[in-house]
């Protein structure tokens, strides 16, 4: 992983971790056009930045059967949510302190984009069940929030449930036609990816503090809106992580302007046709 150290730090001492997209086949934290307008937001507000690299368990994955294909999809989150668990550990055991910043452990957030942002959420979720890697963590430790682009989870269980602890505060922003990273969800039996649309329902049964901006109309191409969204990033850290306040907010967005990528309106099997 990369870790990027602004000239001052933020009062709170707080980190970012980075997960960059790519549908699991392809991406790396060397990516500079998601990566770099990160960095600038991180130096400009003092937080330490950490970048790292996560297994990218689609890449080369060739046509599979449903129930194959499943299982590929699967190994693919638990490794990458995995491998940030692992850098979350690394984090706490050995650059808490240094001669060059301080960290408080009560103040790592995790933010991703498209693969990165279920990367995130799947881990807050393995956290919050106390399953996989997140049993080597502190029993205390929690993200302090998590950012979510176009991210979903990924269960055995039916209903996503956060039996042990509740998840973070989770910033959730999505296109309403997003076919690429479901904002609702696929369900068969207890098989599920569940998308913004689903897990702000739950949030907003079990009272858990949240906040959903949800693009009427636009796809996948929200994956990569945070670079236009860092104000609001930093308002929502503000009040939900700094300020403690436990809201629960729901924005309905329409722009006609926001940009479309060739790709945005793929759906998985797409990505099989073009050999991405």
């Amino acid at each position: 992983m990369d870790v990027y150290v602004p000239a001052v730090q933020n009062e709170h001492h707080a980190c970012l971790i980075f997960l960059f997209g790519g549908g699991f086949m392809s991406g790396s934290r060397n990516d500079t056009i998601q990566v770099n307008p990160v960095v600038r937001w991180a130096m400009d507000n003092g937080y330490v930045l950490f970048v790292p690299d996560y297994r990218l368990g689609l890449k080369g994955a060739g046509n599979s059967s449903i129930i194959s294909g499943i299982k590929k999809f699967d190994n693919a989150i638990n490794w990458a949510a995995e491998d940030l668990l692992s850098c979350v550990d690394y984090i706490l055991k050995n650059m808490l302190k240094t001669p060059q910043f301080t960290i408080d452990p009560q103040y790592i957030i995790t933010m991703g984009s498209s693969a990165g942002a279920i990367t995130a959420l799947q881990a807050d979720y393995k956290l919050g069940n106390r399953t996989g890697g997140a049993k080597a963590l502190p029993e205390e430790f929690r993200f302090a929030a998590v950012l979510s682009f176009s991210g979903a989870i990924f269960s055995h269980n039916g209903s996503i449930k956060y039996k042990v602890h509740a998840p973070a505060p989770t910033l959730f922003y999505h296109g309403t036609d997003d076919r690429l990273v479901t904002y609702k969800k696929i369900q068969f039996a207890n098989i599920g990816l569940f998308g913004s649309n689903n897990l702000a329902k739950r949030f907003k049964k079990f009272d858990y503090p949240y906040s959903i901006h949800r693009y009427k109309g636009a796809a996948h191409e929200i994956a990569g809106g945070y670079i236009a969204e860092f104000r609001s990033i930093g308002i929502f850290l503000d009040d939900y992580v700094y300020k403690h306040r436990k809201l629960q907010q729901d924005f309905l967005i329409y722009d006609p302007n926001i940009p479309q990528m060739p790709w945005s309106r793929y759906r998985v099997r797409d990505l099989k046709k073009t050999g991405n």
